[in-house]
């Protein structure tokens, strides 16, 4: 069985040795899908391609969604069985990823999802509870993607958990990331200013999440050994995303309203 992997990707490149080394140990391909536009509409200046490894396949063109961008991946890949769809900030531990690859020999799936433990300024932090999105990482040829991480067949839901970066940046990365993101005009007013600053004077803080606030209730210090060793493995680069010792305040309140309030 041939096996294919495909990462998006705009200028997000930190966790990319990581995410691109751990399918390079299982897939037949791997390609990166360099979108040439932000999904947001937003201008943007392209940063240069980092050196990869040479069995990485990179395709550019414009695409206006996600799933769009995914499904060119799925396209680019028709050569193979099963395709897992990953972005470039989205790490699996070693024996998540071989359990994946083992369902893929079996028959009796069309996809597979994952649940997201989803880490906020460093890898010491994650959101709890974690939050309810699945997301189908793994495609067998035929099925297509329908919204963002939702295809069009009936995913299996495994008992692995993705590790999620995207809210591991440093301020400025945070910033243009929030600018240039397909759900950039959802985003609470102010939440840059009071929530995503806010929040390194006041780790109490509650519902956190830019476009839906409790969707991210609250922030633990939780260090994980194994993701830093993952991340440690491949070289990735965790400088700069310290955050400042927290001052603490009386009171656990609410960062923003609730979804369809702002």
């Amino acid at each position: 069985m041939k096996l294919g992997a495909a990462i998006p990707v705009l200028n997000e490149w930190r966790f990319l040795p990581a995410v691109a080394g751990q399918l390079l140990q299982v897939v037949d391909r791997l390609v990166v899908l360099r979108g040439t536009r932000a999904q947001s509409g937003a201008p943007t200046t392209l940063t240069p391609v980092p050196p990869l490894d040479p069995r990485i396949e990179v395709i550019e063109a414009e695409w206006r969604s996600e799933q769009d961008t995914r499904n060119a991946g799925l396209d680019a890949l028709d050569d193979c069985e099963w395709v897992f769809c990953l972005d470039s900030d989205e790490i699996l531990l070693d024996d998540d990823l071989r359990a994946l690859v083992k369902l893929c020999h079996g028959d009796e799936h069309q996809a597979l999802s994952v649940r997201l433990r989803t880490y906020w300024k460093t890898i010491e932090h994650r959101i709890e509870p974690p939050e309810k999105l699945t997301a189908s990482i793994g495609v067998r040829r035929g099925a297509r993607f329908t919204k963002t991480r939702y295809v069009d067949a009936e995913p299996h839901l495994t008992d692995i958990w993705l590790r999620h970066l995207s809210y591991v940046r440093t301020d400025a990365e945070l910033k243009e990331k929030l600018r240039l993101f397909g759900h950039a005009h959802e985003i609470v007013p102010d939440w840059y200013e009071k929530v995503w600053l806010g929040w390194d004077a006041d780790h109490d803080m509650l519902d956190l999440h830019p476009t839906h606030p409790p969707a991210y209730r609250q922030v633990v210090h939780e260090p994980d050994g194994e993701l830093r060793r993952v991340l440690g493995a491949y070289g990735v680069d965790l400088e700069g995303l310290s955050s400042p010792a927290p001052r603490r305040v009386p009171s656990r309140r609410s960062s923003g309203p609730a979804p369809g309030t702002a």
